[in-house]
């Protein structure tokens, strides 16, 4: 049996959601570098509160400029590149009170770390460790209780409705058709029926 993953590790630590992370030092002025991971990158400026870390310390940032993978930023008391360095790395975090309620059948994507994973007939087959994405669309990774031959114990299913056909965040389950996902991970599925399916 998988354990439970570490929500905290995931982006959820209690109450608090990570919504972003500073990257390197940017020039000779203390700017630095800012990963958001809102669905709206700018968004991560309009939060009143943002958190060193899960109920941390306070940090404000600036926009400088975007950039192909983020923002440059300048941090409040970051001058120099030596300070700028020191935050590299950190995640910042909003408190769960402060986001907007999400709509009747909406829900954040970071409440499906640590759902349990079923396939279409109501079987456990593991566990909602992260949802990635890597720039094409929001993946949903699975620990799975047991290796898949020539694919392992890890699984990356796509966010779309065909293949993730229900979410019940009140009940901690996700639904996942893994036999449709084996297909296309062996090359038996037409990419075009994939592509006119919609995230759920």
């Amino acid at each position: 049996m998988v354990q439970q993953p570490n929500r905290d590790n995931a982006g959820i630590d209690g109450d608090w959601i990570c919504v972003g992370s500073f990257g390197a030092p940017h020039g000779v002025r203390g700017a630095v570098r800012l990963k958001s991971f809102t669905e709206v990158a700018a968004d991560i400026f309009a939060f009143a509160d943002v958190r060193q870390g899960a109920g941390g310390k306070p940090v404000r940032f600036t926009k400088e400029r975007a950039t192909n993978d983020g923002f440059v930023v300048r941090v409040d008391g970051i001058n120099s590149p030596e300070a700028a360095g020191a935050i590299r790395n950190i995640q910042l975090y909003v408190h769960r009170d402060i986001l907007p309620d999400a709509d009747e059948d909406e829900y954040y994507l970071a409440d499906l770390i640590g759902l349990e994973a079923r396939d279409t007939a109501g079987v456990r087959i593991g566990v909602v460790s992260a949802v990635e994405n890597f720039g094409a669309e929001d993946l949903i990774e699975l620990v799975l209780d047991e290796a898949i031959k020539g694919l392992g114990r890890y699984a990356f299913i796509p966010f779309r409705k065909i293949l993730v056909t229900a979410v019940d965040i009140a009940g901690g389950t996700v639904s996942i058709d893994m036999a449709l996902w084996q297909e296309t991970q062996t090359g038996k599925f037409a990419e075009s029926q994939m592509e006119q399916d919609v995230t759920p």
